[in-house]
């Protein structure tokens, strides 16, 4: 059985995301471990001397964060079935330490598949774009990572777009892409921005694909780039109703430059379109 870890503060952004999670996991017939962490606080020097103090502290502060975790997975359960996925299996996972970390523990433990987070609109350029606890999560471990923004609303996923540089190490993110777009009957669109690639050069390889993939239904898309890889790939999503945006992660890749301020300008593209970061094939 297919797994999917979903890490939570029960915040709205949370919840919103949590949506994704239940349609995802219902159509590809995965369970979701519900995790929620919380770190102890480090506590002041007039507490050195007193050890048996510091016990009752932590234990008091564990104690609360379990009755706060306890009082939200009932509500968890009650969202599964409005949404019509009271059959998908939830397990909940109470666990401290930073969200990164443990992520990467129970993704390891748990033989994850995939992980869906909500995306925080915090202070600094990192968070707004994707949150500061899905960028460490991104970066700690090898699993896809579906981050979803505060203002995606799920209305089913029709239209998954797949970026490529139509190199080797992408075919395995794409055959993880082909399943999941299967699995909820959407379409997937292989995109290419034309950059400094000879036209030529690049159809050879779109049929290349064609040949590799024969029995895929693939809609392979080239486009010239205007003003920029960011602002190209904005417009496409948003003339064309996209509900997911597909990504391999790589050194000096798209997505890393998300992360440039030379393009906190086109913030906007991802206020409402889910990202699945996949990682290059090492």
């Amino acid at each position: 059985m297919r797994a999917i870890l979903f890490p939570t503060d029960f915040s709205d952004i949370a919840t919103n995301a949590f949506v994704y999670a239940l349609h995802i996991a219902k159509s590809i017939d995965a369970k979701i471990y519900v995790l929620y962490t919380y770190v102890e606080p480090v506590l002041s020097a007039t507490h050195a001397g007193h050890p048996e103090l510091i016990g009752e502290v932590y234990q008091t502060i564990e104690l609360n964060q379990f009755e706060t975790y306890k009082k939200k997975t009932q509500g968890m359960r009650e969202i599964a079935e409005k949404e019509g996925a009271a059959e998908v299996e939830l397990v909940f996972l109470f666990e401290e330490g930073p969200v990164a970390s443990v992520v990467k523990k129970i993704a390891e433990r748990e033989k994850i598949h995939l992980v869906v987070m909500g995306t925080h609109g915090e202070s600094g350029f990192l968070s707004k774009i994707i949150g500061s606890n899905t960028v460490n999560v991104i970066k700690s471990i090898q699993n896809p990572v579906l981050a979803v923004p505060p203002h995606a609303k799920y209305q089913g996923i029709r239209r998954v777009v797949f970026t490529t540089l139509f190199r080797d190490k992408d075919k395995p993110a794409l055959r993880e892409a082909l399943v999941m777009a299967k699995a909820v009957n959407a379409r997937l669109d292989c995109l290419n921005i034309l950059r400094n690639s000879k036209v030529d050069d690049i159809l050879l390889q779109t049929e290349n694909w064609r040949h590799e993939f024969p029995n895929e239904d693939i809609n392979y898309v080239l486009l010239d780039e205007v003003e920029s890889v960011e602002n190209t790939i904005t417009t496409y999503l948003l003339e064309n109703n996209i509900d997911i945006l597909a990504v391999v992660k790589r050194n000096r890749s798209f997505f890393d430059r998300m992360f440039n301020n030379s393009v906190s300008n086109n913030l906007a593209f991802h206020s409402k379109v889910p990202i699945l970061v996949f990682h290059e094939e090492k």
